[in-house]
């Protein structure tokens, strides 16, 4: 869904008349960030300030989601009188890093390259005060986020009041140092309201904001440690807790001056530029099948290997960076690595009866159902995070990885952006192969064996298995020795391949004879067992083929033959919660 759009409506307004005399006007941009479910929403409250700003000024742009990249961005704010964001906030303090980190905090979660709709990354006001310029004393006003008002995100403790003070202060300094001469945040209102005050051009910018319509009176204000001269209001929802308004000016602004130091053209199509996205396509680099340097156990750390032809190398860039997103494909949720210094999620629920959020991004505004929460905090493997790219001798590049935290099957997704972490375009990621990754948990076994078989009742058997130990602990342990004497050392200890007879038919699965030289196997309600000894000190990555030996049951009828691993310290892996192998056996008389 495209999205810089530049809308005329000319003779529209009390700027009809002065549109004539003047050759600026006040430009408004409506940015709409990626936001998974809430982002329909988020356009339609974009859209309805949109239209409200069109009846007062001709200039209005709209950079939505999934085409709201950095570059989009950047060019549709040069001289922009009144901005709005809808999106994603990450702001600090927070419980993801330390201290302050101006790279990826207070500033905008957009896409990190065109259609790039399921994920978002953090543009800090590092590059928004050094790269953004406003008009002068622009309007900044942030909706329905985190961070930016004080608050945090939601199932969060939203901290200290002066804790909300700090966020206040530094989610606005990087627009302040872009040129802003306020920085207004509301989680709640639509920002329609507070768009089309300004632009009316008849009340202070302290007013408009003290007399909105979810005001709670508890204002409080204190001088800002980041802009000088600058002075920052809050409004909480009660005394010292609920921080979901806030106000950070420069001065007594006025509306009516927000209006006179407009830079926005009248006739602003011929001004809207195509932005061209960096590109690596056509240079003739091509990326091998990317691997893993270790095994993908549940919460460890390994690299991402990236191949390139030693000849293509040459033609990468001299400094690359990568980002990585872990995307879950067999429907369960993608929990997050262990929090690490990385971009903070987030955003703020709303008040019940506020509206409803429904459809996935992209797509258009969906019809109301039932009310949910407005801002949603966003889901794991959401968050593109650029991490400086490690050239390898023998062609191509890596980056460090943490793996999810909960076993499952994943689909590794890797991007490639510049130096300043701005992404090459879309051409450019669909060179990039992505990785269907098995992610294991401390204790995993896999079982290569046929899915059926065929037995002759009471006779002896065998099938081939291979069993593998695919965790991060070894099964069973090594002759221990003490070196103190022989009365110290430890026996080896050894893991146990299992099979279990079950009756489909639920009957109790009778004893047959056993292999020449083998004990005879009870009978028991699970059916009858059949063991084989593994190696000592199974170490994770080994597998091994074990010519199973068994006798089949002495009725005929339809069974299923389960395979498990007993270890001498965990005991049954089928009973810790790995999956058994599973074998369907047929047995004829």
């Amino acid at each position: 869904m495209l999205v810089i759009v530049a809308i005329v409506a000319m003779g529209a307004g009390p700027f009809a008349a002065r549109a004539h005399a003047a050759q600026s006007v006040p430009k408004v941009v409506l940015i709409v960030g990626p936001a998974g479910g809430a982002t329909p929403y988020y356009r339609r409250l974009a859209d309805e300030a949109a239209a409200a700003a069109l009846k007062l000024t001709p200039n209005v742009v709209k950079v939505y989601s999934p085409d709201a990249t950095w570059p989009a961005v950047k060019a549709a704010l040069k001289g922009a009188s009144i901005v709005v964001y809808l999106g994603h906030g990450n702001g600090w303090p927070s419980i993801y890093r330390s201290s302050l980190y101006p790279p990826t905090q207070n500033g905008f979660g957009l896409n990190p390259h065109a259609g790039a709709a399921d994920s978002h990354q953090y543009f800090g006001e590092a590059l928004i005060g050094s790269e953004i310029k406003l008009a002068k004393d622009a309007v900044v006003i942030f909706s329905h986020l985190c961070y930016a008002s004080g608050n945090t995100e939601p199932g969060l403790a939203e901290g200290t009041l002066d804790q909300a003070q700090q966020r206040v202060d530094n989610y606005a300094a990087g627009f302040m140092r872009a040129g802003a001469g306020a920085v207004i945040a509301d989680s709640f209102l639509a920002p329609r309201y507070y768009v089309t005050s300004v632009l009316r051009g008849k009340r202070t910018i302290d007013s408009i904001w003290k007399n909105a319509p979810n005001r709670n009176d508890h204002f409080l204000s204190f001088a800002s440690q980041r802009t000088r001269g600058a002075i920052a209001q809050m409004d909480p929802d009660n005394v010292d807790s609920g921080f979901h308004r806030s106000l950070v000016t420069r001065g007594k602004l006025t509306s009516s001056q927000v209006l006179n130091s407009a830079m926005g053209r009248r006739d602003p199509l011929p001004g809207v530029e195509p932005v061209v996205e960096p590109t690596l396509a056509g240079l003739g680099v091509t990326f091998g099948a990317p691997d893993l340097t270790a095994p993908p156990t549940a919460g460890a750390k390994t690299k991402l290997t990236l191949p390139v032809a030693a000849d293509a190398a040459a033609l990468l860039p001299t400094e690359l960076m990568v980002a990585t997103r872990w995307d879950r494909l067999d429907g369960g949720a993608a929990p997050a690595p262990k929090p690490a210094p990385k971009p903070a999620p987030g955003s703020s629920a709303a008040p019940a009866g506020q509206g409803a959020v429904t459809g996935n991004d992209p797509g258009t505004t969906a019809v109301d159902s039932a009310p949910v929460d407005l801002v949603v905090p966003e889901q794991a493997g959401e968050v593109v995070a650029p991490v400086r790219a490690a050239k390898l001798k023998t062609g191509g590049i890596s980056v460090p990885v943490t793996v999810p935290s909960s076993p499952g099957l994943y689909r590794l997704v890797a991007t490639i952006h510049q130096p300043d972490g701005a992404a090459f375009d879309a051409s450019t990621q669909a060179l990039v192969p992505a990785l269907v990754v098995r992610v294991t948990g401390a204790l995993t076994a896999t079982y290569t064996a046929p899915a059926t078989a065929l037995a002759v009742a009471g006779t002896p058997f065998s099938i081939d298995v291979r069993v593998a130990n695919l965790g991060r602990n070894t099964w069973g342990q090594a002759v221990q020795s003490h070196a103190v004497g022989s009365a110290e050392i430890e026996p080896a200890r050894r893991a146990t391949l299992v099979a279990r007879w079950v009756d489909l038919g639920g009957g109790l699965v009778a004893p047959a004879p056993a292999p020449s030289g083998g004990p005879e196997a009870a009978p028991t309600a699970a059916g009858t067992v059949a063991t084989s000894i593994l190696p000592a000190a199974f170490a994770p990555g080994s597998s091994i083929a074990v010519d199973f030996q068994l006798v089949a049951p002495a009725a005929a009828g339809e069974y299923l033959l389960v395979l498990d691993v007993v270890d001498p310290k965990t005991g049954s892996l089928a009973a810790a919660g790995v999956p058994p192998g599973i074998i369907r056996v047929t047995v004829v008389r």
